[in-house]
């Protein structure tokens, strides 16, 4: 039953069928309902990114244009289910400044909560206000919901925001304030390639007080085998070009010739903390999952060679409901992710608003039992 209208309905009931397949806990439900409402503050009512809407119209309006996405990070028998999306204006059109401004709004009030710290985004968000017609986004925001309620945020910068000319200026420049220079000259001498062709995207802060919070920006994979990755990213450690050998062979049926096939590129996200001002001490490979391995039966295959077997079963679940009424590619999950040197086995998994819709809808008059898996053989 959906309890919300708009985009926070899509979300709520996203994330409940989510904790449902997943065996998140009776709590879960409750949680995540005050999390969209906290996290989609004056906004939540939207049904369009559009001009002409003011929260009229339909729940079925919000599903494809929603702005936002879930992940599941799957780390042995555990998932931690997070929300990834875009702030928007209460009304009228989205733009880089009115995502900008909601979501200095929406940090405030993490913040207000001691959900978040911000010493360190306030240290380089001028960099990243928007200030150029070329700017792309603005501000994203990111934070996993739990039983206990929101944790791990996370903000988003669009590295465009003074345009494309400065792209790379702004993400050295924002480096240095960090303290991250040192790894910003490292990755320019070992990773000449990658810092020539900056993905236009995402420069992106952990806001916790971790020590273990994260600086990220991401760069394009142009490599078209597995032994240029692998010779790309050597210089981090042998462990990470083995991670990354790895990550491509559990994910892509025929070995890494998908790395070939044309469309959606691979994307490598350089991680800094403060364990370490001098380099990168981590990397995170995103491979387009459903491009590489697009039936029912190839995820199976796939995700049964790394993860628990509980938690094969709980995801299992989401594959299948999915499976049956997709049209087209059956594998729910466009991207598959894995830190390449402390990241363990853990895997993270990111699937559309839409695809857990469809799986919602399938899954509510069938009711299968919940151990049941799609036949994989």
């Amino acid at each position: 039953m959906t309890t919300q209208p708009g985009y926070a309905g899509v979300a709520v009931d996203g994330l409940r069928y989510l904790g449902e397949v997943l065996g998140l806990g009776e709590r879960f439900d409750a949680a995540a309902e005050a999390a969209v409402e906290t996290l989609f503050d004056g906004w939540a009512h939207r049904v369009s990114r559009d001009a002409h809407t003011d929260g009229g119209g339909t729940r079925q309006d919000a599903v494809p244009t929603a702005p936002f996405e879930y992940s599941l990070v799957l780390d042995g028998d555990h998932v931690d289910v997070r929300l990834f999306f875009r702030p928007l204006p209460e009304r009228g059109p989205a733009s880089a400044a009115t995502s900008w401004e909601r979501g200095l709004r929406t940090l405030a009030s993490l913040d207000s909560l001691g959900l978040a710290d911000l010493e360190r985004a306030h240290e380089v968000a001028e960099l990243f206000r928007p200030r150029s017609e070329r700017a792309a986004f603005g501000m994203c925001l990111a934070a996993s919901v739990r039983s206990s309620g929101i944790a791990r945020p996370k903000v988003y910068f669009d590295t465009l925001a003074a345009g494309t000319e400065r792209s790379r200026e702004t993400v050295g420049t924002a480096l240095d304030r960090l303290g991250q220079g040192g790894a910003w000259d490292w990755l320019r001498r070992h990773d000449p390639q990658g810092m020539a062709h900056l993905m236009p995207a995402f420069f992106a802060l952990d806001v916790d007080e971790s020590p273990q919070a994260r600086i990220k920006f991401y760069t394009t994979v142009a490599e078209r085998s597995v032994a240029e990755l692998e010779a790309r990213l050597a210089p981090l450690g042998r462990a990470a070009a083995a991670a990354a050998a790895d990550l491509v062979d559990g994910t892509a049926p025929r070995g890494s010739r998908p790395l070939d096939l044309p469309g959606v590129r691979p994307t490598l996200c350089w991680s800094m903390t403060s364990r370490d001002g001098d380099r990168p001490d981590d990397a995170t490979l995103y491979l387009p999952f459903n491009l590489y391995a697009p039936q029912q039966r190839e995820v199976h295959e796939r995700l049964r060679q790394g993860l628990d077997p509980a938690l094969l079963v709980r995801v299992g679940r989401l594959v299948g409901d999915h499976a049956a009424v997709a049209e087209g590619r059956a594998n729910p999950f466009h991207w598959a992710a894995a830190k390449l040197v402390r990241g363990g086995r853990a895997l993270t998994l990111y699937t559309s608003a839409a695809a857990v819709e469809a799986a919602r809808k399938a899954r509510i008059p069938a009711r299968p039992r919940p151990d049941a898996l799609p036949v994989t053989t």
